[in-house]
């Protein structure tokens, strides 16, 4: 989506009014939820970034960093787990017609830096301090990507055709050979790190940088996302991973809806795409880095969508009762929001066998649909009024 150039109190007082004369628009806004995955709107780059882990050049200087990272369950963190002032990380992007470009800062004050991989396509996170970055092009929660790095540069790649919790699997050059169904590796990924101090010896001033190029090639393989372009955005999130997977603390918190819980309830677990932040690309000018309130126009048919798979998800299970419910009798049990429900039409379609899907549909005519074993599509017939804010529509 696109994000305003300028916000100027005569623009937020058309914007008002736009509101006010176009009640469709304030409906598809009404109750969204209160939690919103973060943004972060990546400026172009005007010329190709040479990979060679200086995070700080030029190039990276005028763009604003991330907010720092969290601990992964975000408010629903345990003091004791959340990161602090000497393990801040935090990330920076950019792109260009070819590349995703990521810097990522780890501070390790007076904290072990681990390396022990060098071997490509090793399960990194199970013993070494990393940087990961998970992309979902098209938002369908399939066929997303996920990169691990450590400090002396070792990469894991891999492709989940769906995320583990729907029977999902890895896909990648760990599990299986070139021409074997499960497996997929990139073919134009640049990466480098950069130590300061030494491995494995807590540091005063310690940290690690990494720089990355993800090609756009790599990025849509198996999908229908669309190719960058000033106001499109794609899903994204970022882990560091430290002590052998017991320490994860991200970009955007995995905040997912808790049917049984009746909210959004966060957990350890990044195989949950719908939880993932946005990156939205913009014009190199100005650098806009992090977005406090922006809010994608659509969030709110898609957040009403995943809270209708994850209640149906409950139901069909002997916890759950063992059957599909209407949306109806979902809500009565508070299994998902009525507030968010408003001024939308909701389904659940049997099929043959054990499959389901669940559909959500606005005012505007656009549609969100999850299948039952967590394939998400969304579409919308035309331009909406939504686009009166300044955010073109998107088709994804």
């Amino acid at each position: 989506m696109y994000i305003p150039t300028t916000t100027t109190f005569v623009q937020l007082l058309a914007i008002l009014c736009r509101l006010l004369a176009f009640p469709a628009v304030a409906a598809k806004l009404a109750g969204v939820p209160t939690w919103h995955p973060r943004s972060y709107a990546a400026p172009r780059a005007p010329i190709p970034i040479e990979i060679d882990g200086d995070i700080y050049k030029k190039v990276w200087e005028e763009v604003p960093w991330s907010h720092n990272f969290v601990e992964i369950r975000g408010t629903d963190s345990p003091d004791s787990a959340k990161p602090t002032p000497d393990t801040q990380t935090r990330v920076k992007m950019r792109w260009d017609d070819d590349y995703l470009y990521i810097a990522a800062e780890m501070t390790a004050h007076n904290w072990p830096i681990t390396a022990e991989f060098t071997k490509r396509n090793e399960p990194i996170y199970q013993k070494d301090s990393d940087i990961e970055v998970f992309l979902d092009a098209d938002e369908s929660n399939s066929d997303y990507k996920e990169l691990e790095v450590n400090a002396k540069n070792t990469v894991w790649n891999l492709l989940l055709n769906r995320p583990y919790s729907s029977n999902g699997a890895e896909h990648s050059g760990r599990v299986a050979k070139p021409g074997d169904p499960m497996h997929w590796d990139v073919k134009g990924q640049k990466t480098a790190a950069k130590m300061f101090g030494a491995i494995g010896k807590p540091q005063p001033n310690g940290k690690w940088t990494a720089e990355i190029a993800l090609s756009h090639k790599d990025s849509l393989d198996r999908t229908d996302g669309v190719m960058p372009a000033v106001g499109k955005f794609w899903r994204i999130n970022f882990s560091r991973v430290e002590k052998k997977g017991d320490v994860n603390w991200v970009w955007s918190p995995q905040m997912v809806w808790s049917p049984a819980q009746g909210k959004y309830v966060g957990q350890v677990n990044m195989h949950a795409p719908d939880a993932w932040g946005y990156v939205v690309f913009t014009e190199a000018e100005p650098a806009r880095g992090p977005q406090e309130s922006w809010v994608e126009p659509n969030w709110k048919i898609k957040a009403a969508a995943h809270q209708l798979f994850y209640a149906e998800t409950l139901a069909s299970k002997p916890e759950g009762g063992g059957k599909l419910l209407s949306v109806a009798a979902l809500q009565q049990k508070n299994w998902i929001s009525a507030n968010l429900f408003q001024n939308l039409e909701a389904e659940v379609t049997q099929a043959n066998g054990n499959g389901w899907t669940v559909s959500v549909k606005d005012a505007d005519q656009c549609i969100s649909t999850i299948t039952h074993n967590n394939i998400h599509s969304h579409s919308c017939p035309a331009v909406t009024p939504a686009a009166l804010l300044g955010f073109p529509v998107s088709r994804h």
